[in-house]
């Protein structure tokens, strides 16, 4: 091994070791608490626990709810109800919840006409179903998504009352759609949770996340310029998410399933739209996941030019040095994905995690892309 050739092109050895050195840094500081956290193995709850609401929004959901309603009944929780905002809905949705509120007191079904002057319903529906709610914590749920165990309620409530915090956030898997989506979703999940352990938390999904009901009828949280530009749960979360004492549940009995395969069009639209509620509620979080893809861009780039550097110089060995460090990165990687396998149970992403590593800078940097394009057009 000739080592004469480090000195004469030192700087790019030393770019290596500090891009390795930062992308580990913010491997450890956004994601040491969602992969290694401490679970809470133990599920009890006394008699003084608060009562929830989980608020469905449907419309022809006729298929989704034949699942989902008898797994959200079959919870073991002592108070809990289900609020269900049917809006106006053209399937057999009507005539199945109609059957199931009759037998069921903790069912309540609200109806919203549509009326295309109002625009878009999403955030009407929303409204309905938490002024419904009768209890003191509201809990949004998408009606194409399965709870993953009966104790599921009682996983998020639990954290709520362990922690004594205000808003919990659970994990939703997204295993049935293609690995990008998966990993992606994964990734922006984790990293939400390990900034809302720094006091920095921002949201870009609304699902399977337990709130204080009265936070959404204070009238102090919500921007109009956010809200009427994204007209979703989005631009919700964010405000309410600034005021709280946020905290991620980490027991596997805590997450929630989507149970189909989530469109690469509608992916699309919802990353879109969460980066444009991000960039308008001022997400300072989300910068660290801006930061961390700019260093892992870094690392990879001057990996592939120390590696054809030494290819042209044609001495293999030198190679262990830069191709030691890709391995030391892809076992911190493989490790991490052990401790979220153990958290949320959402396994077989571990064996493309160093191929996602190498994608995700361009992913990212193309939705902050498509995200600020459509703030021009707009």
């Amino acid at each position: 091994m000739d080592l004469t050739f480090f000195y004469q092109d030192p700087l790019l050895y030393i770019l290596i070791l500090a891009f390795f050195g930062g992308i580990t840094l913010f491997l450890f500081l956004q994601y040491a608490h969602p992969a290694f956290g401490k679970k809470d193995r133990n599920l009890s709850l006394d008699d003084g626990a608060p009562g929830v609401s989980i608020v469905l929004c449907v419309r022809n959901e006729y298929e989704n709810l034949v699942r989902l309603l008898p797994a959200l009944l079959e919870q073991e929780y002592k108070s809990f109800e289900i609020v269900v905002v049917d809006k106006n809905s053209e399937d057999d949705t009507e005539v199945l919840l109609a059957s199931l509120e009759h037998f069921h007191k903790n069912l309540t079904i609200r109806t919203l006409s549509a009326n295309a002057k109002f625009g878009r319903d999403d955030l009407m529906a929303l409204g309905v179903g938490i002024r419904a709610a009768t209890y003191p914590y509201v809990i949004f749920f998408r009606p194409d998504c399965l709870p993953s165990s009966r104790t599921w309620l009682v996983s998020l409530v639990k954290t709520a009352w362990g922690k004594k915090a205000d808003t919990v956030l659970g994990y939703t898997s997204f295993k049935g759609s293609n690995l990008l989506i998966r990993h992606d979703m994964m990734e922006q999940q984790m990293h939400q949770m390990g900034t809302t352990r720094k006091k920095m938390p921002y949201v870009s999904w609304g699902n399977n996340i337990l709130f204080p009901k009265e936070r959404f009828l204070s009238g102090k949280e919500f921007k109009t310029s956010t809200t009427a530009w994204n007209q979703s749960e989005q631009a919700i979360v964010s405000h309410i998410l600034e005021k709280d004492s946020t905290i991620a549940c980490l027991n596997p009995g805590g997450r929630v399933i989507m149970n189909r395969r989530l469109p690469a069009g509608e992916y699309h639209m919802n990353r879109v739209n969460g980066l444009c509620t991000m960039a308008l509620t001022k997400s300072r979080g989300y910068w660290f996941l801006i930061g961390e893809k700019m260093f892992v861009a870094a690392f990879y780039v001057s990996q592939g030019l120390a590696f054809a550097r030494i290819g042209k110089n044609g001495d293999s060995l030198l190679m262990l040095i830069p191709g030691g460090l890709l391995l030391l990165r892809w076992v911190t990687l493989w490790i991490r994905h052990a401790g979220y396998g153990s958290h949320f149970n959402d396994k077989g992403l571990a064996y493309t995690a160093p191929l996602w590593d190498l994608l995700s800078p361009v992913v990212h940097f193309y939705y902050l892309a498509a995200a600020l394009i459509k703030r021009l057009k707009n």
